[in-house]
């Protein structure tokens, strides 16, 4: 029917060419009808094919829902036919030895695994080093008249790679460090800052009062 249809077009075009050339209203008229009988051809066409396409869906799905029934007798079958096997069993299984082996193990239930300690709760400080000095210590609390008495002095501080702070020799945080000695201004300009421990901005101004007081004695 499509390829009736599709010829009917083909029909109506060359009738309604022909009407143009010609000006006859004859040609016109047929090109209509050709047409309108092209669009019921399609139409049915069109029909069938739906009829088909829901006539397979409705088979599909009835196949789908009769396929458990079907299957349903087999599955009511024993799982396996076949006789139950006559062989003895083998010695290693049937000694008593075996026997008590596996009730002792059910017995003993599975072995309970102790965690290993990790290291680091099996470090501790040393004695010599207080817990405070595990971490960086405070910053000092520096008076402005110290603070302006050192800050151009060069004397020579500590400091420890990675820390913020810059110490006087025997400062107890140093303990066990490695300490790297650097002129005054040159570690505040490195952005170090004194320590609350040593207290050196406040030991070094009073260094330099002695030194001014000597100075003009």
């Amino acid at each position: 029917m499509i390829v009736a249809a599709g010829l009917l077009v083909l029909t109506g075009l060359g009738l309604f060419l022909a009407g143009v050339l010609t000006g006859t209203t004859v040609f016109y008229w047929a090109c209509v009808a050709v047409c309108v009988v092209a669009a019921v051809l399609l139409f049915t066409a069109r029909r069938g094919i739906s009829r088909a396409e829901a006539t397979h869906s409705t088979a599909r799905v009835t196949g789908t829902t009769s396929s458990p029934a079907s299957s349903s007798p087999a599955s009511s079958e024993p799982a396996s036919s076949e006789p139950a096997s006559s062989e003895p069993a083998s010695p290693e299984a049937a000694s008593p030895e075996a026997g008590s082996a596996e009730v002792g193990s059910a017995v003993a239930g599975p072995a309970v695994v102790v965690p290993p300690v990790p290291a680091h709760r099996e470090r501790s400080a040393p004695s010599d080093v207080a817990p405070a000095d595990l971490h960086d210590p405070p910053i000092e609390d520096v008076e402005v008249t110290d603070l302006l008495l050192i800050v151009d002095l060069e004397d020579e501080v500590l400091v420890v790679d990675e820390h913020p702070r810059y110490h006087l020799e025997g400062c107890r945080f140093l303990v066990g460090r490695t300490a790297i000695p650097l002129p005054l201004d040159e570690a505040r300009t490195d952005g170090f800052t004194p320590c609350a421990l040593c207290t050196p901005d406040r030991h070094l101004a009073d260094r330099e009062r002695a030194r001014k007081h000597s100075a003009n004695s």
